[in-house]
């Protein structure tokens, strides 16, 4: 059985489904940044029982999750997360983004290279853009190969990308990630 939780955040109304049956997390749920408030068409599910008392592993998560937003340094355990419906290479890219280091940037491209494909910086980013698990899943430290931020979670603008990053102590002048946060970047 599915169930669903919303909670609010310093970036607005979040939700959280979950596998009430394996205590999976199928899906974090980010505001439209227009209304603050989660988009309902971002959820997926048919027959989903919103919750208003999670147990105290979705608990934790929402509360690690508000934490990530004020820019504490968090650690998911990945395990927890429902896979099952993606791709091996979905599945790569999401597992090696969870391996970011806090208050690091890295590229797109250098993601790829990582997964062992150095030529699907654009699949990589897609990927990224439509993460089930933003936040849980840090895909806001992955950015352009020219070190600007980009979009977030399928928002163009990366208003949520760059509030993050910042939160993190990441510092961004015009755009672009400042050398001192950049991972791996003299690996390319």
């Amino acid at each position: 059985m599915l169930k669903f939780i919303r909670f609010n955040s310093l970036i607005g109304e979040i939700g959280v489904v979950w596998d009430e049956k394996s205590k999976l997390l199928k899906q974090v749920i980010l505001p439209e940044r227009s209304t603050n408030r989660q988009n309902p068409s971002l959820i997926a599910f048919h027959g989903v029982i919103e919750e208003t008392s999670p147990n105290k592993e979705i608990f934790r998560v929402m509360s690690d999750i508000k934490d990530v937003i004020l820019g504490k340094e968090v650690t998911f355990d990945i395990n927890r997360l429902d896979f099952s419906d993606m791709t091996e290479f979905q599945r790569k890219v999401l597992t090696k983004q969870s391996e970011i280091p806090y208050g690091k940037v890295i590229t797109y491209k250098k993601l790829a290279q990582m997964i062992d494909k150095p030529k699907s910086a654009r699949p990589v980013a897609n990927v990224l853009s439509n993460n089930l698990f933003p936040l849980v899943i840090p895909c806001h430290r992955t950015v352009r190969s020219d070190w600007t931020v980009g979009g977030y979670a399928g928002s163009n603008d990366g208003y949520y990308k760059r509030f993050i990053l910042e939160h993190e102590g990441i510092k961004i002048v015009d755009d672009v990630i400042s050398k001192e946060y950049r991972y791996l970047e003299d690996d390319d």
